[in-house]
């Protein structure tokens, strides 16, 4: 599998928002074991901003903590199409490509996507301290952008938003503003495959899968 990185650059559900997702409804679980001890508050804010920033870009998404202070049992739900596994971990990769520019994030992803990626909290601090952006919201983009490398392809990388290689100053402060986003190709395809169906589009499928 090729390895992708992300360069300089599990579930509490948003309670009462009108945009929680059921666990019937959901089609990605994105599992974070965070091995960094973070305090409850501040994985509370993790997990609600890395939910709220797939489920803005159209994902049918769960974001659930099963390791960590807090973390909530992981039993399987059936319902679920795929599950996504995160580890918050506190150094970084063992091989780097660059060491000038040590990577917030690594996924494990071929041309299809994967299931397993890992970011780096030491590296995610230096960054947001360098940017003056809060860290835990760089940690939320820096789980996205992987997350879309386990969806999307190990191949994912844009010229310019939420998956591009190199961050920059102006992406840290558009993160800080939530204008960080896919690309609109990037975000159609999410939403095609993962995307939460509207009442109508259940109810089409119902009718398709009757029997005669």
């Amino acid at each position: 599998m090729a390895h992708r990185s992300l360069i300089l650059l599990p579930f509490l559900m948003l309670g009462g928002s009108a945009n929680t997702l059921s666990a019937q409804a959901t089609k990605i679980q994105v599992q974070v074991y965070d091995h960094t001890d973070l305090k409850p508050p501040a994985l509370r804010e993790f997990v609600a901003r890395t939910q709220r920033i797939l489920v803005d870009a159209g994902v049918s998404a769960q974001v659930k903590l099963c390791k960590g202070n807090g973390a909530m049992s992981c039993e399987n739900e059936s319902a679920i199409t795929r599950r996504l596994v995160i580890r918050v971990v506190a150094g970084g990769p063992r091989r780097m490509s660059n060491v000038r520019r040590p990577p917030l994030g690594q996924s494990f992803a071929g041309p299809e996507g994967g299931t397993y990626a890992s970011v780096f909290l030491e590296r995610v601090w230096d960054a947001a301290a360098d940017a003056n952006v809060p860290w835990v919201i760089v940690l939320a983009y820096a789980t996205v952008h992987e997350v879309g490398h386990l969806l999307l392809g190990d191949d994912a990388h844009t010229a310019r938003g939420l998956m591009k290689a190199n961050w920059d100053r102006k992406d840290y402060e558009a993160m800080s503003q939530k204008n960080f986003h896919f690309s609109e190709e990037q975000a159609w395809e999410l939403k095609k495959l993962y995307g939460v169906q509207t009442q109508e589009e259940q109810g089409v499928g119902a009718v398709l899968a009757s029997p005669r």
